[in-house]
């Protein structure tokens, strides 16, 4: 996996997300400040339900806040701008990955761009050990190996922002491990990688910071907050509002986030719509 030459910092500010109308509205992200810096690894904690799924699908482009800005270096955006922009260089997996109909090989070769060679995809099913499986129907696969798709669908487009919903749920400690090891694949080469999890003592072997979700408000995780975490396999944040129908591997090219790529040319009159 190559190196990212300008690894990204983002700063999302005021983000907030209401479900409900009028006196019923409930605020489930209240007001929400973070920074993403490319090299590193986020750790978003929380009781199941607390916005961890929501908060990473509004960085992903995927679901609007009801309010919020983005400054990716370049320039402060709105939502509607920022979804635009963010194209192959965010790329969000779901906890329960979608495996299109075919081979494990054909799945990867969704993931490929016009420039790239077929041959990377033998070096992807290398890197995530799954040579075997090459020809197996990829809807036939274990969850742990589809979690394995995933990333080696994300190891062959090399985005700059890898968001991760409950990436290891249900695996033994052998294979969450396993994965750990595949992430920091993505750390190293600059990718920014923000993971939420119920459990805050996974991940403690790659992430740099730690984050906690509490009644809306997001904040340093501390040991105090053990005590209230819910240590179950399930992410029922996912059952709050709806999940979009995407492919993952949908984009738009037309612009680029990020300064490495290309510069972004945003009018003020554009970044008000």
């Amino acid at each position: 996996m190559n190196k990212i030459s300008r690894p990204v910092r983002l700063e999302y500010t005021n983000i907030i997300k209401k479900y409900g109308k009028g006196k019923k509205a409930k605020a489930i992200l209240n007001d929400i400040n973070l920074k993403l810096e490319g090299g590193e690894c986020t750790l978003i904690t929380g009781k199941n339900g607390c916005g961890k799924s929501t908060l990473l699908r509004i960085m992903g482009g995927l679901l609007k806040p009801d309010s919020g800005m983005i400054n990716t270096g370049l320039h402060t955006l709105n939502w509607n701008k920022y979804r635009k922009a963010v194209g192959n260089d965010v790329m969000y997996l779901y906890q329960e990955p979608y495996m299109f109909d075919g081979t494990v090989r054909e799945n990867l070769g969704y993931a490929l761009d016009n420039k790239q060679n077929t041959q990377i995809i033998d070096k992807a099913l290398k890197w995530a050990e799954l040579e075997h499986r090459s020809d197996t129907q990829a809807k036939c696969l274990s969850g742990g190996e589809r979690q394995r798709v995933a990333l080696a669908q994300a190891w062959i487009k090399q985005p700059a922002v890898l968001l991760l919903d409950e990436p290891t749920a249900n695996m033994d400690t052998e294979h969450r491990l396993r994965t750990e090891s595949f992430l920091s694949t993505f750390i190293d080469s600059g990718t920014a990688l923000y993971i939420a999890s119920h459990d805050p003592n996974h991940f403690h072997r790659i992430m740099n910071h730690r984050l906690v979700i509490k009644d809306g408000y997001i904040s340093d995780f501390n040991e105090s907050d053990l005590n209230e975490s819910e240590h179950t396999g399930s992410n029922n944040d996912q059952d709050v509002g709806v999940l979009t129908g995407e492919s993952l591997l949908q984009s738009n090219k037309n612009v680029t986030l990020f300064p490495q790529n290309k510069t972004l040319n945003f009018s003020s009159q554009d970044n008000k719509q």
